[in-house]
């Protein structure tokens, strides 16, 4: 028997536990007060087989966490019965469904993903605990560090010179964002979307429009985008004194990624001195800081930091 497991007997836990009956009997109830406040909980596999694993099981810390403080807790979703506003709000910003399992000493509600993972939120904000049931029961009684779940951007400059040119640079950067974001899982695009903002006074969009991409090789599609934002700039004084944006934020039936969760932008003429300069970003929400999308985001992240 592995570590792992040794930490979780410590609460009462063992290999093939089972206390379904009295798990779903719990979990009506709670779905039940929730429908009370107009709320519908699902009560999906993943919440049913953790509650089945660990309903009734509570930890008192005895010892320091390795990392942060050992968190105690009681896994019982009526325990969250008070909470459940603010989980289905979290729920709906996050784009994940969660079910409440249980609560932790300092008043935060323990909530299952529907991939497995174990997430909690608080006064603290929202973090995610671990992966599976058994990883995150044992990180909150061993302190380990939880990942926090804010949205996040990742931005970084390219070499205009090396494109030739801010248009050219910054389509090239969105289709080879098309390629990765694809690549890895995160989602598929079939447009891009040009934004020219003023720089004047509050900032006003001046022009903004969906591009298509061609159907076949990317490397195609790049001289008929191009050719089609030059066009836009060309009846906006060439963009002079804006910024220009090109976004490929338009998910596909690729991948499940929500609509907004994950998005690239490239952009140029924000920097006065330095009009030509190219800064390409990802923007991460905080529902992709858990589940299996976090791993594609950052494999894909890693490929996009090549092009620097």
């Amino acid at each position: 028997m592995t570590q792992h497991h040794r930490v979780a007997e410590r609460i009462g836990w063992t290999a093939g536990r089972n206390v379904e009956q009295d798990a779903v009997r719990a979990a009506l109830r709670i779905a039940a007060i929730a429908g009370s406040y107009g709320i519908s909980l699902s009560f999906f596999p993943a919440a049913r087989s953790f509650l089945s694993e660990f309903y009734g099981l509570d930890h008192q810390p005895m010892e320091p966490g390795r990392e942060v403080a050992s968190i105690g807790f009681t896994i019982d979703p009526e325990k969250a019965r008070f909470q459940l506003v603010r989980l289905n709000r979290l729920s709906a910003g996050l784009r994940i469904a969660l079910f409440p399992v249980g609560v932790t000493e300092n008043d935060s509600v323990l909530a299952v993903g529907e991939e497995g993972q174990l997430l909690s939120f608080g006064l603290g904000g929202s973090w995610h605990v671990g992966d599976s049931a058994l990883e995150g029961i044992e990180n909150l009684i061993c302190g380990l560090a939880p990942r926090r779940l804010r949205e996040s951007e990742h931005a970084w400059h390219l070499k205009s010179t090396a494109a030739g040119s801010p248009v050219v640079g910054a389509v090239q950067a969105a289709l080879t964002a098309v390629y990765v974001l694809h690549h890895h899982g995160v989602y598929s695009a079939r447009s891009v979307c040009l934004t020219v903002t003023s720089l004047r006074g509050i900032g006003a969009v001046i022009a903004q429009r969906s591009i298509g991409i061609p159907h076949g090789p990317l490397g195609e599609a790049l001289s008929p985008i191009v050719r089609d934002v030059e066009e836009v700039l060309a009846a906006n004084a060439d963009g002079a004194g804006c910024e220009v944006k090109l976004a490929v934020e338009v998910p596909g039936v690729h991948a499940e990624t929500a609509a907004g969760l994950v998005g690239f932008s490239a952009r140029f003429g924000h920097v006065a001195m330095q009009a030509d300069d190219l800064e390409v970003s990802l923007r991460v929400g905080a529902g992709a800081q858990t589940g299996g999308i976090h791993v594609r985001v950052v494999d894909a992240l890693r490929g996009l930091q090549q092009m620097s």
